[in-house]
């Protein structure tokens, strides 16, 4: 109950802050235009005072209307939320203010995805994508940030998620593995791929997240079901594992060791800093396959990477001989190397070595 009046509380005082964004330069106008004519002057007070209140009950529902639709977990893809949520004239009129303001101030990523998910809920993909693009740039750690884009991506591509959409969403459950949308999402580019076997995995680890009895979850059951049916018409059910799944099996598919930090590079970093430390593939996609988090302040810290921590079913340690394991120290938080980052890495390790010596001592140009 405190968290509902909480964001009760939120949203007064964004509908608050709209109702001012909005109302007062038009006031002003107004103002101006009567300054000498008292009865002009007691219709801004009285007369308009009806269109005042039917405005804020229109930027109030619009607020609430985009508060539930953009911060509850959710499957639903951008031509679901199109379909489902048609735009009164009024607030197609303040996303053109939004969009306008935007023009004046490129550097807003906040408002650039505002305007990126208002264009998608209106149905205009289009428009949506460069929005998405300019609000990924300025924002780039956030996940739901990056599935919803590449959701709008899909869209514009006939739902195709193959290629950039993927990668999008990939780099997404790096940062939040647990993300309800993006294993959803996930799992449908691996079904149209073909790669039946896998769209099962991911979805069925989505299935851990949601209510069993819910309809999100009967869904996924379906679609677990016809990837399961269709996966055997390729002859791909019950297939033996392959050599590195017998080794995750035996529980050798793992490597551990200790990250410390170069004394020489202490003063460039603070104690809250975020650690990835990660291995990934020697030659190949960069897409880590297995990675952990830390912080600055846990250092030196010992690890251990394993299949449990795939960012992928496809890219997991028992599928590889040998790997290069790395760390990184991002100030951002984010998963992608930005200049300025500090760095270290062991460029091949056997899976299963148990003493790795990772030592963070280079800066990222």
């Amino acid at each position: 109950m405190n968290t509902f009046w909480l964001i009760v509380a939120g949203l007064i005082i964004v509908i608050a802050a709209a109702l001012l964004f909005v109302w007062l330069p038009w006031l002003r106008n107004k103002q101006k235009e009567t300054l000498h004519d008292p009865k002009g002057v007691m219709a801004i007070l009285a007369g308009n005072q009806a269109s005042l209140i039917v405005g804020g009950i229109a930027i109030s529902l619009f607020a609430l209307a985009m508060y539930f639709a953009w911060t509850k977990p959710s499957t639903s893809t951008a031509s679901q939320m199109a379909q489902n949520a048609p735009m009164a004239p009024e607030h197609v009129e303040m996303i053109k203010s939004l969009a306008a303001r935007l023009e004046q101030n490129p550097g807003d990523g906040k408002g650039w995805a505002m305007l990126a998910r208002a264009y998608a809920v209106m149905g205009r993909f289009n428009d949506a994508l460069p929005a998405y693009e300019k609000a990924v740039n300025l924002i780039p750690n956030d996940p739901v940030l990056l599935i919803d884009y590449a959701d709008v991506m899909a869209a514009v591509n006939g739902k195709n998620l193959q290629g950039k959409p993927t990668e999008l969403i990939q780099s997404a459950l790096v940062i939040d593995p647990a993300n309800i949308k993006g294993l959803n999402l996930i799992g449908t580019a691996a079904f149209q791929a073909g790669d039946y076997t896998h769209a099962v995995s991911y979805w069925e680890k989505l299935l851990q997240l949601l209510p069993p009895d819910s309809p999100v979850a009967k869904s996924i059951n379906t679609s677990i079901a016809n990837a399961r049916a269709q996966a055997m018409g390729k002859g791909e059910a019950g297939k033996q594992p392959v050599q590195g799944e017998a080794q995750s099996a035996t529980g050798g598919a793992q490597i551990s060791g200790v990250v410390k930090l170069s004394p020489a590079l202490a003063g460039r970093v603070a104690p809250t800093d975020t650690v990835f430390v990660f291995a990934k593939a020697v030659t190949g996609p960069p897409m880590p396959i297995a990675v952990i988090r830390a912080q600055v302040k846990d250092l030196p810290q010992k690890f251990m990477l394993n299949d449990s921590m795939a960012m992928m079913p496809t890219m997991k340690l028992s599928n590889f001989q040998e790997v290069v394991v790395g760390a990184k120290i991002s100030k951002s938080g984010s998963a992608t190397p930005q200049s300025g980052d500090l760095r270290g890495e062991v460029a091949s390790v056997k899976v299963g070595t148990g003493n790795v010596q990772l030592v963070i001592d280079k800066i990222v140009p």
